[in-house]
């Protein structure tokens, strides 16, 4: 088995070497494809040995359909650039390439840790994300909307139990930021789609996700990092809920002025 790795990026710079570094761990190469950036990130690929490829964006789901076209081998391994595989992942991985599994498997799916403020929340036994990001691209696509894209695949799903580390925000500012982001992506998605909201939808949305995270997934146990990540997915929930309401109503604040 010859895995290709694949990593989509934009100013990436900080993260970019690391992500490579870690994937040429199991992977005979490398593509990045870059989406624009206006710092190192792609000179700091290329001398990381990955080879970089520049396509405009045009979205999650079409970077990484666009990305999976440029593999020359059947599999390919994704991380995005904020993302690790642990040592025990890297381990499970090159035993793969040993073997041949019977029955024949399509595609692999890895649990992620996220770290955070000194902290590695796990995922909870319950709420487990499972990422499908090892498939053989020949019964795989990418699917999705705007922002939760997630490969699709014919035939036979094997679950790994060793987990890929993630790192996605290096600062308070950067997680606000980064999410808010995703939230107006993610609210504008659902509108397409014809989804609606209303004020109840808004505030058990909003209930609902702080106790999921903060109680449910025992993000409580990691003190106040945990009681900090849960408001910040809670504040993410928040902005994509009122963005919609705002989405489905069409509010033009100028023309209430002049009916008073």
């Amino acid at each position: 088995m010859e895995i290709t790795g694949i990593v989509i990026a934009k100013n990436e710079a900080n993260q970019i070497t690391g992500v490579v570094e870690s994937l040429f761990s199991v992977c005979e190469r490398i593509i990045v494809v870059d989406s624009g950036s206006t710092d190192e990130t792609c000179t700091l690929a290329e001398k990381a040995g990955a080879k970089v490829v520049s396509h405009a964006w045009e979205g999650f789901k079409g970077q990484r359909r666009f990305a999976d076209g440029q593999a020359e081998t059947d599999w390919i391994l994704v991380l995005d650039a904020d993302e690790r595989l642990s040592d025990g992942l890297k381990a499970a991985i090159l035993k793969l390439k040993e073997q041949s599994d019977s029955p024949v498997v399509h595609a692999y799916s890895f649990q992620r840790n996220l770290h955070f403020m000194g902290k590695c929340f796990r995922n909870s036994p319950l709420t487990c994300e499972r990422k499908i990001r090892l498939y053989n691209r020949n019964y795989s696509k990418w699917d999705g909307g705007s922002v939760h894209e997630a490969v699709s695949v014919i035939g036979k799903i094997r679950k790994i139990s060793q987990t890929i580390d993630h790192y996605p925000f290096e600062s308070m500012e950067e997680a606000r930021n980064k999410l808010r982001g995703y939230a107006f992506l993610k609210a504008t998605d659902k509108h397409q789609r014809g989804k609606r909201t209303g004020f109840w939808s808004v505030a058990l949305h909003i209930i609902f996700t702080f106790l999921k995270k903060y109680i449910w997934q025992c993000y409580f146990l990691k003190g106040t990092p945990g009681l900090i990540l849960s408001w910040l997915e809670t504040d993410y929930t928040a902005i994509t809920y009122m963005k919609l309401y705002e989405l489905n109503h069409s509010f033009d604040d100028k023309e209430s002025k002049h009916e008073q």
